[in-house]
């Protein structure tokens, strides 16, 4: 009797949540919290931009290599180490560990602003310029500003919690990055797969 009055209360307690951002803040239970970070744990981010095609994609060289200099910068800067990273051309899979919650507030602002400007060639004297030439010209900075929006939602984060979770990161950030190599994905599973070593 007293073990099912105690499993009763601990269901009273809501679960804590793992993943914060992107669609998920389009309904109100998930903008009801701050985003989960943890400094134990390691963590999935996603970062996606749907401008991110053609010259702009990450993938191409220029861009790759600038991404690549950006995020070792300032992974080193505020104390992120980068366990691995997929760019799959119009988003970035990175499996981070965080030291400090306050190093990767610091980290994700720097790292989204300077992607940012890189890809797309703007910066805040671009926009302060086209914002001048909206107004005189009689457009609307909401207009302008829904145009130049670089980042299509807010950066995805999920707490990757034991093993098993940390097994299944591990194997999907591969498959990202055989996918953001031209594999298509069924292909990039079955290579993976077969890369395994067997188990007895």
């Amino acid at each position: 009797m007293p073990a099912k009055i105690h499993s009763q209360q601990i269901d009273l307690f809501p679960k804590r949540a793992k993943s914060y951002g992107g669609v998920l803040l389009k309904k109100r239970e998930n903008r009801s919290y701050g985003r989960p970070i943890s400094t134990s744990q390691t963590m999935h981010l996603v970062l996606r931009s749907s401008q991110a095609v053609g010259v702009k994609s990450f993938k191409t060289q220029l861009n790759k290599s600038a991404i690549n200099k950006i995020l070792n910068k300032f992974s080193v800067k505020y104390g992120i180490r980068i366990l691995s990273l997929a760019n799959v051309g119009t988003h970035l899979h990175l499996h981070i560990k965080i030291a400090r919650r306050v190093g990767y507030l610091c980290f994700i602002r720097a790292v989204t602003a300077a992607i940012a400007m890189h890809v797309s060639g703007r910066n805040r004297w671009t926009a302060a310029l086209e914002n001048k030439s909206a107004a005189t010209t009689g457009k609307t900075t909401s207009k302008i500003s829904s145009k130049t929006k670089f980042w299509d939602y807010r950066p995805i984060t999920r707490i990757v919690e034991g093993l098993r979770a940390f097994l299944n990161i591990k194997d999907y950030i591969q498959i990202n990055q055989l996918e953001g190599l031209g594999v298509p994905r069924h292909q990039a599973r079955i290579l993976l797969t077969r890369a395994r070593p067997q188990m007895c």
